[in-house]
């Protein structure tokens, strides 16, 4: 079974001084939906994450949940990640490639320019010398990281993202994804 995040945890998971903001914005397709171990609905969406779909009057409302039809009405339809919004990677995805490393000269052309990867797979790029701008689209702009040697940026799937070096620099990228989508 997969694992759920709690409607309730949005704000606190964040710690103290944490960069990452909760920004609420991250739509995800519903591909499926089980019950958890007390009954409750969840929506298995395409980024891997699963996420409580309650209809609890009159906090909730989401009667479309409690019947057959209503869920497969929604299939196909969008709905918040509150996990996507804080670039949490979905427990249980494995590495299923891992780029050469690249420097300011070996940066393809592709990286520095506004891409995306697909559906369900996810990124780490890790910085082992120098630095780099991540940048990742954000409503109409985009947000900003600077990568140091030693750290790490977290890609989200289907979210337009580049890089920019600053100076020389050293990183490679591994691609993550659900087990039974690993094989090739």
């Amino acid at each position: 079974m997969r694992q759920c995040q709690s409607e309730h945890s949005i704000r606190d998971a964040l710690a103290p001084g944490s960069r990452m903001l909760y920004r609420g914005d991250v739509q995800r397709t519903m591909q499926g939906f089980h019950q958890d171990s007390e009954g409750h609905w969840v929506a298995e969406l395409v980024c891997g994450h699963a996420q409580h779909v309650r209809h609890q009057p009159p906090f909730t409302l989401r009667p479309w949940v409690v019947t057959p039809e209503g869920r497969a009405g929604r299939m196909g339809q969008s709905l918040e990640c509150v996990a996507c919004d804080r670039k949490e990677m979905p427990a249980g995805h494995v590495v299923y490639k891992r780029t050469a490393s690249f420097t300011r000269e070996s940066v393809p052309q592709g990286l520095l320019r506004r891409h995306e990867t697909k559906a369900g797979v996810w990124g780490v790029l890790h910085v082992s010398s120098g630095a780099l701008e991540f940048f990742e689209s954000e409503g109409d702009g985009e947000s900003r990281q600077v990568v140091s040697a030693g750290e790490r940026a977290i890609i989200r799937p289907e979210v337009s993202h580049r890089v920019a070096p600053l100076g020389e620099v050293e990183f490679q990228i591994e691609l993550w994804r659900a087990p039974a989508l690993a094989i090739e």
